[in-house]
């Protein structure tokens, strides 16, 4: 958007503003930013090439990435198991609700004396 007539005769002029310095800088950190652009898509492309046209990468990269989905989701499961049943066991001194958590786990304790 063009400036008006009113705000060009409030101008600064350009030597007190640094607007040639400011033009040349931002050029030259544009240039930058292309570079900087161009050697980051170029080698993101380059690694992509490389693991889909591998068979063995895409194989060794996805039975790695479900290994660790496989042991993460146990570990976290067993933590989550782990605070509740820590939480269960404080909960028990409560009157109602304690003796219905201590109902299910006399009802488990006897499950386990049949087998």
């Amino acid at each position: 958007m063009p400036l008006t007539r009113e705000q060009e005769s409030r101008k600064v002029p350009a030597k007190h503003r640094k607007e040639v310095e400011s033009k040349a800088e931002q050029e030259r950190l544009e240039q930058l930013l292309d570079k900087i652009e161009e050697m980051t898509t170029k080698g993101h492309l380059k690694d992509i090439a490389y693991h889909f046209t591998n068979k063995r990468e895409v194989i060794k990269t996805n039975l790695l990435a479900g290994v660790a989905r496989g042991v993460g989701l146990t570990v976290g499961t067993a933590i989550f198991i782990g605070v509740l049943v820590l939480i269960l066991s404080q909960i028990v001194s409560l009157p109602i609700v304690g003796e219905y958590i201590a109902g299910l786990l006399d009802m488990i304790d006897t499950y386990r004396t049949e087998e």
